[in-house]
């Protein structure tokens, strides 16, 4: 008996003197599930629910070994947190991003929007039938994100004249673009040129660039004629209106050229 109560004694003091299991520590360091791709899941279609996202992870195109772990959650008001992790290489959160998104079938992306060297993020915030806003998130000199506006539409580019152009669809037979300019950590608003085609339903007979007269044509101290000068001969413009051209009756024959 003595011996085992020794033995016990012995056992006792062993645990009281070995630390105690801890949890893994709280905060931007936790350990956290492991994600599945992004590019290996989609979004579900959830009929009068909207679009369910699963949480997923990217890892951005670029040497920093950085990647960004995107998780939904509902909110009170049926829309959905998103909430965006930013991680080094190590695992350690660098930033937490949140944003509220409404439906939208599209899911965080990364790209460098502005052709400056470093990967931004668009977060998408709602689709209507066709455009989607976007919280758009900036990468800095830092390393760091700031969120530096919401364009909409349905694609961004980069035009050599420096500025943003972004394309959207007002109906099926006219598309816009506006034109936005980084200043600082604000993406300033300018100039939209509407691209609209002519003619009937079953007949199109031309395509037609124009100005939006509104506050940000006045803001920017140019006339409409000179804006159409200008804007409407920008890359992103041309090639809607190339593409929006109509097509010449195969079946037509040739006219002749007068020598």
């Amino acid at each position: 008996m003595k011996l085992q109560l020794a033995i016990c004694a012995t056992v006792l003091g062993l645990a009281a003197c070995s630390p105690a299991p801890t949890e893994e520590a709280g905060g931007a360091n936790a350990k956290r599930m492991p994600l599945p791709e992004c590019a290996a899941v989609e979004a579900e279609d959830a009929g009068a629910e909207g679009w369910k996202h699963p949480d997923c992870r990217m890892i951005l195109p670029d040497q920093s070994g950085m990647a960004i772990e995107a998780r939904y959650t509902p909110a009170e008001d049926d829309s959905t947190k998103v909430t965006v992790q930013v991680v080094a290489a190590g695992d350690a959160t660098l930033q937490t991003i949140e944003e509220r998104m409404g439906n939208t079938f599209n899911g965080p992306t990364l790209e460098d929007v502005d052709k400056d060297g470093m990967v931004d993020i668009l977060i998408p915030l709602e689709t209507g039938n066709v455009n989607t806003t976007w919280a758009f998130w900036k990468q800095t000199s830092e390393g760091k994100f700031a969120r530096v506006g919401e364009p909409s539409g349905v694609e961004i580019e980069k035009t050599e004249s420096g500025y943003l152009a972004v394309q959207g669809r007002s109906s099926a037979a006219e598309y816009y673009v506006t034109f936005y300019k980084l200043l600082g950590e604000e993406l300033q608003q300018g100039v939209t040129a509407r691209v609209e085609v002519r003619g009937e339903a079953d007949k199109v007979t031309g395509v037609e660039c124009s100005i939006e007269e509104d506050e940000e044509l006045l803001a920017s101290g140019m006339t409409a004629d000179s804006a159409k000068a200008q804007f409407c001969a920008e890359a992103p413009v041309l090639a809607l209106i190339k593409d929006m051209a109509p097509v010449p009756d195969a079946a037509s024959p040739p006219v002749p050229r007068t020598p």
